[in-house]
């Protein structure tokens, strides 16, 4: 079983999308913009990758008061030069509570 995270603003490349949770992202951000919330937006089908049939799950993150230190529009000036020092493509800032901040991604293949 694979499990890792994922966003359409990441901090950390590794955790780039594929192309199946680049389309679950997409989905939920359109779901959200229909109202749904953030707490709810999840989604799971059987894939066949490679001759591989295997069970893909996402669960979104919402945006919480707590992550605004990291992920807000207005950073304190030392985590922001943090920020900028380990991770200089970051794009997983702007962020405001409610948001949909990413999602955690499950990966396993089917038996």
């Amino acid at each position: 079983m694979t499990v890792g995270r994922t966003s359409l603003k990441v901090r950390n490349s590794t955790n780039a999308a594929d192309d199946w949770e680049l389309a679950v992202l997409k989905q939920f951000d359109a779901r959200k913009a229909q109202g749904e919330p953030a707490d709810k937006l999840e989604f799971f089908e059987v894939t066949d990758h490679g001759g591989q049939k295997t069970f893909r799950y996402m669960k979104a993150i919402p945006t919480g008061a707590l992550c605004l230190n990291c992920h807000g529009e207005n950073l304190k000036p030392e985590v922001d030069a943090k920020l900028k020092e380990l991770y200089p493509n970051d794009q997983a800032r702007g962020f405001k509570e409610g948001d949909l901040r990413g999602a955690f991604t499950l990966a396993k293949p089917a038996s």
